[in-house]
């Protein structure tokens, strides 16, 4: 009993291990889109999810990318809520992590029910303790744990083993098998409601019984009979839940396929002999992932994998390789000589390591990605059982026991090193993009990635190193462009960031964002006139743009057109009321414009939206100054000056001694014009006005 304890403490522990220190961090990679900005996750609603794709998208809509998972997603809000309403990054992680210590634990009694624990004695070694301790440090599985959308992989897996679980209860059970027959439907069905493949659990149950079927005829033709009955009821049943399960999911997808590009998926869109040949080779890399998990990355498309389009290509070699150890399973499988339990177990294993990887096999529909480890989660567990049978096979031989354990030990620690070491990389997204480049250097989503955080970092030369490789490998990436010319803006190459916004326009004639960058860099270079119309067909393309109708406003602020000016601020403001700059210039033209009632009904909704912003907070000073406000301009003053902290400039200080200047608190307003003067000695207005204030003190 005592050991019985320590085995499952041991596999609690190593699934934990490798994780717990980095469970700080950020939000990474698709985080942002699934997490971050994905109202279904903040929102009041329960229900929206229901309604929504996995990225907060009407799964109806021809945007969505059809990836319906509403349990993982409440399980996201659930989160939030605990953390008191704040996107915890801990809280998050942490849930990861204690998903797969749950999955561990539950691949254990999956492998029990597989070895059949009643004849573990035949075996060497443990074998359902030995692979669940491979499943739980293996470094395929740290995208799931660290990078928090792979929640829908670990709960989707854990709905799977557990199906499983209740699927052999139904086969086994005297009185109780159609209660369990239907918890397992239900279970695949939340399954697939937590990532797609969940469903596969159904035909992996089905292999499992045909197998035990096989097993059973041999053994005792009396019990088979009544077994057939019982087992044909069992899979018709599952069969039509399967049909009714992706039915129903077909129905709430609005009956259509998500639609890829070919940079997310080049295979796919390739001809015949292209697609069977590369797709093959993805086979291959998925599996040397499982063996040798030294190469992974976040991302594995554009170009990360390049076509295989001649028979003269080397790489040809390592699908047909492949192919052919495939062969010798399947030899070993139907080989009388190898035990009757052997043969079952090993078939078993494969099944569970191909079956739940089919729906990401370019099989029966193509899929939006090259390669993602995160859908190796579930067929892990299949390759971990076949390591150890093999292991079990060493250690049986004279003298070999030793070597065997040796290995095992030494598989065991480099895997969890591993994994503890790309832990790390999934903490930041510089850290994790980077990792990326080594893997993948050909891959122009991975420099574009680096540039955008190195860009953000105020790396500014990495960042456009990284911007122009991405393009140099992918001529058509057109956000990259835009990026890049927006970098080139800041640093007023204004010829060559138009260069770039107009190439990019030339791959995507309806990208906003380029039109608005354009209109911009238009303005920037005096053609007025051009700049409206680019703005005005960013706004064609995307007519709830907040940030296009604000530098609208600034063009025609510059224009002198005050009132159009005003018009398209408030515009801004209605489509995003938290638009701080929007909101800013629009209290303060109001201000210059002397349209003090009207900037006056505004300020309530300003402070209630935007309360701790400090240019929102100065503007709204300035207003109550000139009327009077006296108390109430100083309180928003200190407010602004508290909140620009380091980034205090001299016109702050400045306006609130002239505030004090009128309220006639001479004293303060030398002392604000003083400071004023130490952030910015020639500063002409602060040095005039202390010269007032004195000689009104020496009066």
């Amino acid at each position: 009993m005592t050991g019985l304890l320590y085995k499952w403490a041991s596999l609690v522990f190593l699934s934990a291990l490798p994780y717990l220190f980095t469970l700080n961090g950020d939000f990474v990679f698709d985080d942002s889109e699934a997490i971050v900005k994905n109202k279904d996750i903040i929102s009041e609603s329960w229900i929206d999810c229901f309604y929504n794709d996995f990225w907060g998208t009407n799964i109806k809509s021809n945007l969505s990318h059809k990836s319906y998972r509403p349990f993982t997603i409440l399980s996201f809000r659930l989160n939030y809520f605990m953390s008191n309403k704040e996107l915890s990054v801990y809280t998050f992680k942490a849930t990861n992590l204690l998903c797969h210590i749950l999955c561990t634990v539950l691949v254990r009694l999956v492998y029990n029910i597989l070895i059949n624990v009643k004849k573990i004695k035949q075996y060497k070694i443990d074998i359902g303790y030995f692979a669940a301790l491979l499943f739980a440090v293996h470094p395929i599985h740290v995208e799931a744990i660290s990078g928090i959308v792979g929640r829908a992989d670990l709960l989707s897996g854990a709905t799977f083993f557990l199906a499983f679980i209740f699927y052999h209860k139904a086969i086994n059970s005297q009185y109780h098998h159609n209660l369990f027959l239907f918890v397992t439907i239900i279970l695949s069905a939340i399954s697939m409601l937590c990532k797609e493949n969940g469903i596969t659990v159904l035909g992996f149950c089905i292999f499992y019984d045909m197998i035990l079927k096989i097993s059973i005829k041999r053994k005792c033709q009396k019990f088979c009979n009544l077994y057939n009955r019982s087992c044909i009821k069992r899979i018709t049943v599952t069969i039509l839940a399967i049909i009714l399960t992706l039915y129903g999911r077909w129905t709430v997808m609005g009956a259509t396929k998500p639609e890829f590009k070919a940079i997310d998926n080049p295979a796919a869109f390739a001809e015949t002999f292209t697609k069977i040949v590369t797709h093959s080779y993805v086979y291959f890399l998925n599996t040397l992932l499982f063996i040798w998990p030294q190469w992974l990355c976040y991302d594995w498309s554009m170009g990360c994998v390049p076509l295989i389009k001649s028979v003269l290509d080397h790489r040809i070699i390592y699908p047909i390789s492949m192919y052919l150890y495939g062969i010798f399973i399947i030899k070993a499988i139907i080989c009388k000589q190898n035990k009757t339990s052997t043969r079952r177990i090993l078939s078993l294993s494969v099944a569970l390591m191909v079956i739940p990887f089919l729906p990401a096999a370019n099989i029966f529909y193509p899929v939006g990605f090259v390669i993602a480890e995160r859908v190796l989660y579930i067929p892990s567990a299949g390759y971990c059982l076949i390591i150890v049978l093999g292991l079990n096979k060493i250690i049986a031989k004279k003298n070999k026991r030793k070597l065997g354990l040796m290995l095992y030990v030494f598989l065991i620690s480099i895997y969890g090193w591993r994994s503890w070491q790309r832990s790390h990389d999934w903490q930041n997204e510089y850290r994790l993009f980077a990792s990326g480049m080594s893997v993948c250097p050909l891959n122009a989503k991975v420099h574009y990635n680096v540039a955008k955080v190195s860009d953000a970092l105020n790396k500014t030369d990495a960042a456009l190193t990284s911007y122009n490789e991405a393009i140099r490998l992918y001529p058509e990436y057109y956000q990259a462009m835009n990026n890049l010319a927006n970098l080139l803006k800041y640093q007023r190459k204004f010829q060559e960031a138009e260069y770039y916004l107009r190439n990019s326009l030339k791959y995507k004639k309806d990208f906003p964002a380029a039109w608005m960058n354009l209109g911009i860099v238009l303005a920037s270079t005096n053609r007025l006139n051009e700049s409206e119309q680019a703005y005005m067909t960013a706004l064609q393309y995307r007519k709830s743009y907040p940030d296009c109708y604000y530098n609208l406003g600034n063009l025609y602020l510059e224009m002198n057109r005050e009132s159009d000016a005003l018009e398209n601020f408030l515009k801004a403001i209605n489509l995003d009321q938290r638009h701080v700059l929007a909101w800013t210039n629009t209290i303060a033209l109001l201000d210059n414009t002397e349209q003090l009632d009207r900037a006056l009904e505004l300020i309530p909704t300003a402070l209630t939206e935007l309360a701790d912003s400090p240019s929102i907070n100065f503007a709204v000073a300035n207003i109550y100054g000139k009327v009077d406000r006296f108390e109430e301009a100083e309180r928003y003053f200190l407010k602004a000056i508290k909140l620009f902290n380091s980034k205090v400039q001299a016109i702050h200080y400045s306006n609130l001694g002239v505030l004090y200047h009128r309220w006639k608190k001479y004293n303060l307003a030398e002392v604000m014009y003083k400071n004023a003067l130490k952030i910015d000695p020639k500063f002409k207005s602060a040095i005039n006005n202390l010269r007032t204030v004195q000689k009104y003190k020496n009066r």
